[in-house]
């Protein structure tokens, strides 16, 4: 391709690439640590699509109908830093030079909102091309949302770099078929193909022809034979982009660590490049051999192709937005705003008078505020009838219907949480259910979710050993103490359908982190004295003693029920206790020492009741035999059956208690 500018001067491309070609190795070489060969090899790629395809305005980041470009092979950051850098974003000179330095805005893997123009997390293989099947759902479904019959004004394209270790993972089969099923043709994957993973060559891993793979899965596929040709991965992306049925991945044939003496080997892949090959590749692409040396005709001219692509993009959506109908501006200005709380005021719903399930309760209050708050969108990994989430009269998402407010994922945990985070990151509140056992098969999307602080919610029933019959692979045991241990992660357990209100509004009226409400199948009562309010402090009193503190009894979820029947037996044999639900260990621990004290105070002995493990406990109870907990697999039969062999029915616990207290 040759280009000019408006004064007939023609644009040296090439020297473009190979600008970012030697910022990348000059980065990593100063870090002595980062990925070279990618850097070398997929430049002519990222070149072309950031001047060429990729609608992004550098001065305004968050400009909301931004193409979305998602670099799942995370560890070729240096050469997305030193692209983000000559394209305009405020990444500076110096920013580069801190690559993979504490506290430096380009750290080693890209981290969303530490550098601008980064849209994701990335790092861990196959989780950003699968996010950006959410993030195309999500630029569809806003579509349907806000259509009015004229122009769309939501019409952004997402972009990914995948590596062949990205094409290896499993969560990237899942979100690839569900792409192909939901006919997203705005995702475009850019498969670096260089046959190289980090120890060796592909053909010891990956043998299968991975172009008929994804057509199968009903993709486009295109191939590129020379990876250094502007001109065809231009024209590869332009005709992407033609395509209106199906999502498309152009596989690139590239050379891994292009110019370097161990071009073409894994050696190139993840270790920095010694000074003489860095000379001699310097030397092959005519730039001088200093450290960092920008040319500033580079610079302006790599800007000038952007900058007058998208020059008019921000005033025609912001003309567009204003012609929007009132209702529709706001869904829109819901979606670009960071502040996701919805509020609990005038939610049409009513607690049950009785006994209910709390997957149901939770169904019903999840539909009550879905039907007030469009941008609450999600979906279930085959589940809904056993978790109790589907959306009444909102319709199913499918390429005939992408308004349909219903997901179907199928038997796909990891790909439904990876595309929760893409719906998430274009400014959706997503959730996604499952039983809480199968929160495994999630758990690197959820990791993300926490780290990127995106308002996720994951919706879990079956949460313990009361599920009974299904037996250990489907009774939860440790899966809730790895959630409370994750970072950021807002995890709760309610007792009651009081309790799953409070849970919800506290997860509605939190301005980001994700959340997970784990819930039991079984049908229980409503509590006389569960507290909605409460929910948000962690825990509360339940039961107060009636004449003398003598212990206090804390659980969480169905176990406050145990917890409960035994004091009222207990109280009968002069034994008087508090019973404190805790639907939030995390919560309650960052109350003030004053509140805590207040409700467990530090005289009296504690009894924990959960049928979990017991390592989240040892933060309030120093005394493992005070913690009567699950530290071992269950057993198939009936419920009864099983709490009895493990000592969580009644009798056993009265008897366990009364012993310690005695």
């Amino acid at each position: 391709m040759r280009m000019v500018k408006n004064n007939d001067n023609p644009i040296n491309e090439q020297k473009i690439v190979d600008q970012l070609r030697v910022l990348a190795i000059d980065m990593i070489h100063q870090a002595n640590s980062g990925h070279p060969g990618i850097a070398l090899g997929i430049a002519p790629t990222i070149y072309t699509l950031f001047a060429h395809h990729l609608n992004v305005i550098p001065t305004n980041k968050s400009f909301y109908n931004r193409d979305r470009f998602i670099l799942s092979a995370g560890h070729a950051s240096a050469l997305l830093y030193a692209t983000l850098y000559l394209a305009g974003f405020d990444v500076e000179l110096e920013d580069l030079m801190r690559f993979r330095q504490i506290d430096s805005i380009t750290p080693g893997h890209p981290e969303y909102e530490i550098t601008p123009g980064v849209d994701m997390s990335t790092g861990p293989l196959g989780q950003g091309l699968a996010s950006a099947v959410g993030i195309a759902m999500g630029e569809a479904h806003t579509e349907a949302l806000l259509e009015d019959g004229k122009d769309k004004i939501i019409n952004y394209y997402t972009y990914v770099l995948a590596s062949d270790g990205d094409i290896m993972e499993g969560v990237v089969h899942e979100a690839a078929s569900l792409a192909g099923i939901h006919k997203l043709n705005k995702l475009i994957v850019l498969y670096d193909s260089n046959d190289i993973s980090l120890d060796g060559k592909t053909s010891l891993s990956l043998t299968e022809k991975v172009r008929e793979s994804y057509e199968a899965m009903g993709w486009n596929t295109i191939l590129v034979t020379d990876g250094e040709d502007l001109t065809q991965i231009n024209k590869a992306i332009e005709e992407a982009k033609e395509e209106k049925e199906k999502p498309t991945l152009i596989e690139i044939k590239t050379t891994i660590g292009k110019y370097s003496k161990f071009q073409g080997t894994s050696s190139v892949h993840g270790k920095p490049l010694d000074v003489e090959d860095i000379t001699n590749i310097k030397t092959k692409l005519n730039f001088r051999d200093i450290p960092f040396a920008v040319s500033s005709e580079a610079m302006e001219d790599f800007q000038y192709l952007i900058n007058e692509r998208v020059k008019e993009l921000e005033v025609t959506f912001n003309e567009q937005k204003e012609l929007l109908p009132e209702e529709k501006q706001t869904i829109l200005n819901s979606l670009m705003l960071k502040n996701k709380r919805i509020s609990f005021a005038n939610l049409d719903f009513s607690l049950p008078n009785d006994r209910e399930s709390l997957r149901d309760t939770a169904g019903n209050v999840l539909n009550a505020y879905a039907n007030k708050y469009p941008i609450l969108f999600g979906g279930s990994a085959d589940l809904f009838s056993s978790c109790r989430n589907y959306i009444q009269d909102q319709g199913d998402f499918s390429s005939n219907n992408y308004l349909g407010k219903n997901i179907y994922f199928g038997v796909r945990e990891h790909a439904m949480a990876a595309i929760l985070n893409g719906l998430a990151l274009v400014g959706f509140r997503p959730y996604g259910s499952t039983f809480l056992a199968f929160s495994d098969y999630m758990k690197p999307a959820i990791r993300l979710s926490a780290l990127m602080k995106l308002p996720v919610i994951y919706i879990f029933t079956h949460d313990s050993l009361a599920v009974g019959e299904d037996g250990p692979t489907h009774q939860a045991v440790e899966q809730i103490t790895s959630l409370r241990m994750t970072p950021n992660l807002d995890v709760f357990k309610p007792a009651d359908a009081n309790e799953v209100l409070g849970s919800y509004k506290a997860i509605m009226e939190k301005e980001e982190s994700p959340a997970a409400i784990c819930l039991s199948k079984n049908e229980l009562p409503i509590l006389a004295n569960a507290s909605i309010t409460g929910v948000s402090r962690g825990g509360y009193i339940l039961k107060y003693e009636q004449r003398h503190l003598d212990g206090i009894l804390i659980s969480a979820g169905e176990e406050v029920h145990y917890a409960l029947a035994v004091a009222n037996r207990l109280f009968t044999k002069g034994i008087d206790l508090r019973v404190v639900s805790m639907p939030n260990l995390q919560r309650f621990l960052k109350q003030s020492p004053e509140y805590i004290d207040e409700i467990l105070p530090v005289e009296k002995r504690k009894i924990v009741i959960e049928m979990a493990s017991s390592y989240n406990w040892n933060k309030i109870i120093f005394n493992d035999k005070y913690i009567i907990s699950q530290d071992d697999f269950g057993a198939s039969g009936k419920k009864d059956d099983v709490l009895k062999k493990y000592g969580f029915d009644i009798d056993s616990l009265e008897e366990k208690i009364e012993k310690l207290l005695s």
